[in-house]
């Protein structure tokens, strides 16, 4: 039998959120599909850096979940600790505004005078669907026996300008159908990778959504290759 993988999902998981149930749900429908066993392990933001976690040591892998987050500010560090950290990472729905904040801060700029992303532009706890468009090779693999419609709680606008920067360490796996980037994937980083819809909405126990599939078939590869 395989040993299992530990996952670790940051996020404050609440029962009432669809996306955190579904969370759990994906990497189940993934670990029946692949049959490897899984142990995966809830920590909100503040528990990952006030106790310093090493997650290279710790963890198989990481997920960060949607939110709503109790305490967001945390997320710049834990993101920059997870781009240096040799574990593979996958991100969904709001995260990604924390994302593109913490690359763009890292980088210089001051998001107090530079509007560079948007405040969320879908209301509440709401799903609507986004249509993917202008797929990366990569992702144009991983999508081919898969409709382009996804669902998410979050839509966040990218200045042009600034989506274009973002081309210098991030491959830009998808776009919406407003031209914003749906998929991010690091450049500098065996796996890392983040989407802002929802992917874990659209999983079923028959057809596991092919990015977790894809997260943790590389979760697998990893600890393969640490183990060789």
């Amino acid at each position: 039998m395989e040993e299992a993988l530990r996952i670790a999902i940051i996020g404050d998981f609440n029962f009432a959120y669809n996306s955190h149930n579904a969370t759990n749900l994906a990497l189940q429908h993934v670990e029946n599909v692949l049959e490897q066993p899984l142990n995966y392990y809830w920590l909100n933001e503040k528990e990952c850096c006030e106790q310093g976690y090493n997650y290279t040591d710790n963890y198989d892998g990481v997920i960060i979940a949607p939110g709503p987050y109790r305490q967001p500010f945390y997320f710049n560090s834990i993101i920059k600790e997870l781009l240096q950290a040799n574990v593979p990472v996958l991100g969904t729905g709001d995260c990604f505004k924390l994302l593109i904040e913490a690359y763009f801060s890292d980088k210089g700029h001051d998001l107090r005078q530079e509007k560079i992303i948007s405040d969320n532009l879908i209301d509440g706890n709401q799903f609507t669907g986004i249509e993917l468009d202008k797929f990366s090779a990569e992702f144009s693999k991983i999508y081919l026996n898969r409709g382009n419609i996804e669902y998410s709680s979050s839509r966040f606008s990218v200045l042009p300008q600034y989506s274009e920067i973002l081309n210098e360490d991030f491959e830009i796996g998808a776009r919406n159908q407003y031209f914003d980037p749906e998929i991010l994937k690091s450049k500098n980083h065996d796996f890392f990778l983040f989407t802002m819809f929802c992917p874990q909405i659209m999983s079923t126990s028959d057809l596991p959504h092919p990015i977790f599939t894809y997260f943790i078939k590389n979760v697998r590869r990893m600890v393969d290759i640490r183990n060789s």
